[in-house]
Formats: C-alpha cells, sequence, structure tokens
C-alpha cells in the first residue's frame, strides 16, 4: 500500500516570480480527481504539468514539490512501471529529507513508498528496509501503538516477512497490526482490517493452515465488499487469494470461478496489459493444467509472459519463471 502524507499546499513558503501557486495546486487537484477514477494518463498529464508550475514558483527544494513527485510516482506504480515509480518516490524522499529531517511523516511515506515498490519488484530484503525505516519514524513521531499509520506499516513489514517464509515474524506483525485497527475503529467495518485479515490468512496459507487461512480471506472479501462494492482491486485480490486455498484443495471448480471473478474485476479496472491480470492469468494456469486443459494452460501462460514482459521487462523473477513454459 503507497503513502501520500505530504500533499500539495500541505507548507507554504514564499514563492518566486508572478505566477500564483494557487494554479499549480487546481492542476494537482484535477489529476487526483483522474486517478481516482483510474485514468491515468490524463493524471500523469495533470500531475506533470502541476510540476513545472510548482518548480518554478517554489524552486526545486519543496515540500509541494515533493508532493507533486509522490503523485505521479503512485500513478508510475498503479499502472505497473515500478523503475519509472521508484525514480519519483526517490526525488520526493530526497526532498523531504533535505525540508523536513529524518523524523517527519512525509519521510516515513516515501521509505514506506520505496518499499512497495521493491515489493512488488521481489526485492524483499531492500522492501524489508524501507518498510522497517517507516515504521521507526511513525513510531516514535506518532506515540507508539496507537495510530493507524503505524499499524500500516506493521502490516507492511509482515508482508515482506511473509514473502521471505518468515510465517511467525509475519504473523506477529500482522496480529500488532490488527489489535490497533480494531482498537481504533472498534469493530471489523474498516478497509484496514480487512487487509489485516487478508494478511494473516497469507501467512496460514504459507503454512499450509488451508481452513484457517479460508476463514480469514472471507472475512477480508466480506469487508472489501461491504466498503469497496464488488468491482474494485482489493476484491479481486481477495478472490485470488480464496482461490488459491480452493486449488490447494484439490476444489479445482471453486478455485476457477474465484481466478475468473478476480480476472474480470481486474480487466475492467486495469485493462488487459497489468500485472496483476497476468497474476490472475497465472493462477488460472496452474488450475487448466491439473485438469488436463493443455489448451486453455498454453493460452494463459502465453499471456501472462507478454504482459509480464511489457511491463516488468525480460530479466523480472515472473518473466523468467513463464519463458521455459512459452518457449516449449
Amino acid at each position: 500500500m503507497y503513502s501520500a502524507t505530504n500533499t500539495p499546499n500541505s507548507r507554504s513558503r514564499t514563492p518566486r516570480g508572478h505566477e500564483h501557486p494557487g494554479r499549480g495546486h487546481i492542476i494537482i487537484s484535477i489529476g487526483a480527481v483522474y486517478a481516482g477514477k483510474g485514468d491515468f494518463e490524463n493524471a500523469l498529464v495533470q500531475y506533470q504539468k502541476g510540476l513545472e508550475i510548482q518548480t518554478r514558483v517554489f524552486g526545486s527544494d519543496h515540500p509541494d514539490v515533493a508532493a507533486s513527485y509522490t503523485c505521479i510516482g503512485v500513478v508510475y506504480y498503479s499502472q505497473g512501471q515500478y523503475e519509472r515509480a521508484l525514480e519519483y518516490y526517490q526525488k520526493a524522499l530526497e526532498i523531504n529529507i533535505k525540508v523536513s529531517g529524518q523524523d517527519h511523516p512525509d519521510v516515513a511515506a516515501s521509505y514506506n513508498n520505496i518499499g512497495e515498490v521493491y515489493r512488488k519488484q521481489c526485492k524483499y530484503e531492500e522492501a524489508l528496509e524501507m518498510h522497517s525505516k517507516s515504521l521507526d519514524i511513525k513510531t516514535r513521531i506518532l506515540g507508539g501503538d496507537n495510530h493507524p499509520d503505524v499499524a500500516a506499516s506493521y502490516n507492511n513489514v509482515g508482508n515482506i516477512y511473509q514473502k521471505q517464509g518468515k510465517y511467525e515474524e509475519a504473523l506477529d506483525m500482522f496480529t500488532k497490526s490488527l489489535d490497533i485497527m480494531t482498537r481504533i475503529y472498534g469493530g471489523d467495518n474498516h478497509p484496514d482490517v480487512a487487509s489485516s485479515f487478508n494478511n494473516i490468512g497469507a501467512v496460514y496459507a504459507g503454512k499450509g493452515d488451508l481452513e484457517i487461512a479460508l476463514v480469514q480471506y472471507q472475512k477480508a472479501l466480506e469487508i472489501r465488499t461491504r466498503v469497496f462494492g464488488s468491482d474494485h482491486p482489493v476484491v479481486a485480490s481477495s478472490l485470488n487469494n480464496i482461490g488459491a486455498v480452493y486449488a490447494r484443495k484439490g476444489d479445482l471448480e471453486n478455485a476457477l470461478v474465484q481466478f475468473q471473478k478476480a480476472l474480470e474485476i481486474q480487466t475492467r479496472v486495469f485493462g488487459s496489459e497489468h500485472p496483476d491480470v497476468a497474476v490472475s492469468y497465472q493462477n488460472l494456469v496452474g488450475v487448466y493444467q491439473r485438469q488436463g486443459n493443455h489448451v486453455q494452460t498454453k493460452e494463459m501462460v502465453t499471456k501472462a509472459y507478454h504482459i509480464f514482459l511489457k511491463v516488468l521487462g525480460p530479466d523480472h523473477p515472473q518473466t523468467q519463471g513463464l519463458k521455459p513454459f512459452v518457449d516449449e
């Protein structure tokens, strides 16, 4: 989950020249509307216009400029262009440290964003370093374990441990996050609570406790559907997770239903060329392969491979993992 603590106009400094800073803020706000609608191309155009204005008005070392870099990074991250996202998140981090010092929410947010890019790139040691830095700052400046941003960082650190197969450490992080969330929000009707249930499910799935995993994943799906509606990426993510549990239990029909629902949502939301769409194709590969459906298996592998190749490049582990099957 990315973070964008610093937003344009979050702090003021005397502008340079005669161009009014409000124009840049308005353009950035228009970009945010496009981004919220999933229209990332138009969002990017507006964000870049806003960045140019803010750089002229404030100079290059200003919090509003850092916030605009973050907004552009978020667009690239949402499009699966992780190298470009990393470039802009790092620019934002440099400015935030220069302007605010290390112990500031904007710096913690930048570390968080960079950590999420590394996670997507499967660079787990680098991701853990970034998320741990973010957690340390948040714990110091937000008064310990009683803030949703601290809980979010526990979740992010737990995600990395889970990817590394360190299930006990991951479960400890996720449980801490869930405790904070339920204490703050007073129940299980908040998306962050859903994220904690989802992550705890992932740990139990990793340990092979499939029934417990399924219960946790279903709790997450119920909350997410209630909060976001049925046509949302996090709902698709929950469906994929539930499908994976059914597949491991040998219930291939139920697995296929969940994976197909997830793919339909992701294609509507992201379009046809997004890493998450490719992951759903991969999930279908596993089911079709076990059903002996060789035609569908080959089709799904090929679709997933070409998305990974285009978006993540030939050297990414997910691209490399599928290449031998495409070359057959």
